[in-house]
């Protein structure tokens, strides 16, 4: 019997092989499903599932700008559907404007500005500039005078040189020929003078007029005057103004029957200034003596006053200011500006 079933099977072997290889594939694939793993709703996660779109938004944004890029000019709206599943849009408002390119300076192009204070005034050269002899300078006879001036309407310059008591040693009017294309002329002139003494203290004066005969500019220069000896003449190295008119401006209409004056005065001579206001016939319209303020900066000092004036229609008129020494007729320095007066 034993002979017979094993006869019989030899046949059959490859038979039960593939049943036997089928049925443990089977039973493989039956424990595989018991061990399936757990569905990904039920994974625990450190955010709630409805806050899941914002955070990926959030994150998404970060990225981009810490790329450098911006996000398209939309915004976000997060809306809640009725069955509780978030919902992520895109709204579009209104157009943003574009950037415009702009030119970035480099920082080696990046030049810081002088900034002036508001109480520096930037003081102008004189009308009337001695270039030579400078002050102080120990000038011998005869003295070669340099200078460059504005004449004004007049077309002239009077030279003036006063001793220490203020006598007049020399005194002659130089009519000016040509002029540039500012206005203003070179002067040479060689001054000869006599004193009685060795050496004396002396200023030497140069003034301009107007075609009515006002004087307009008045400058002058300390020098030592010698009798014997060689000269020993110092350039002139501070050229500005030595009376700067700050108010009013020039050609101003003035009204209230009184006319406020202030500006800068160099130090230099007396501690005073006068103050007048002359029509075109060089009538007095009115004047005022003030004092200078002392000097805080740049060697200049200051003055602000208020002139009073009648009139009884609109006059032209020339205001000026001019500093002496020893007394009101010894002017050394002097500065004027046209002005309209109206009662």
């Amino acid at each position: 019997m034993s002979r017979f079933i094993v006869f019989a099977l030899k046949p059959n072997r490859t038979f039960i092989l593939h049943f036997l290889g089928f049925f443990w594939i089977l039973a493989l694939l039956t424990n595989t499903a018991g061990c399936e793993m757990p569905v990904s709703s039920s994974i625990p996660t450190p955010y709630p599932s409805e806050f899941i779109p914002t955070l990926i938004a959030q994150t998404v944004q970060a990225q981009w700008t810490q790329q450098g890029f911006t996000l398209p000019s939309k915004t976000h709206e997060i809306i809640i559907r009725q069955n509780g599943t978030p919902d992520l849009r895109l709204s579009s408002p209104s157009p943003s404007p574009k950037p415009t390119a702009t030119n970035t300076p480099l920082p080696e192009q990046l030049i810081p500005f002088a900034v002036t204070p508001p109480s520096q005034a930037i003081i102008p050269n004189a009308i009337i500039q001695i270039n030579r002899p400078g002050p102080y300078s120990k000038v011998a006879s005869p003295i070669s005078l340099q200078a460059y001036l504005k004449p004004g309407k007049g077309k002239q310059v009077q030279i003036e040189l006063f001793g220490e008591d203020r006598r007049v040693l020399v005194r002659l009017i130089q009519p000016i020929v040509w002029l540039d294309r500012t206005g203003y002329a070179h002067v040479y002139k060689d001054i000869p003078f006599e004193i009685p003494g060795v050496a004396e203290a002396a200023y030497l004066t140069l003034s301009v007029t107007d075609d009515l005969g006002r004087v307009t500019a008045v400058n002058s220069v300390p020098i030592i005057l010698l009798s014997i000896g060689e000269s020993d003449v110092i350039p002139a190295v501070d050229l500005r103004a030595p009376i700067l008119i700050q108010q009013p401006q020039p050609n101003a209409l003035l009204q209230g029957k009184k006319v406020i004056t202030s500006g800068l005065v160099r130090s230099g001579g007396d501690t005073f200034l006068m103050i007048q206001l002359l029509d075109t016939q060089g009538k007095v319209l009115g004047q005022r003596v003030t004092n200078v303020q002392p000097a805080k900066e740049l060697g200049f000092g200051s003055f602000n006053t208020e002139v009073p004036y009648m009139v009884r229609e609109p006059t032209p008129a020339l205001l000026v200011v001019w500093q002496g020494v020893g007394n009101l007729s010894n002017i050394l320095y002097l500065a004027s500006v046209e002005v309209l007066l109206s009662p």
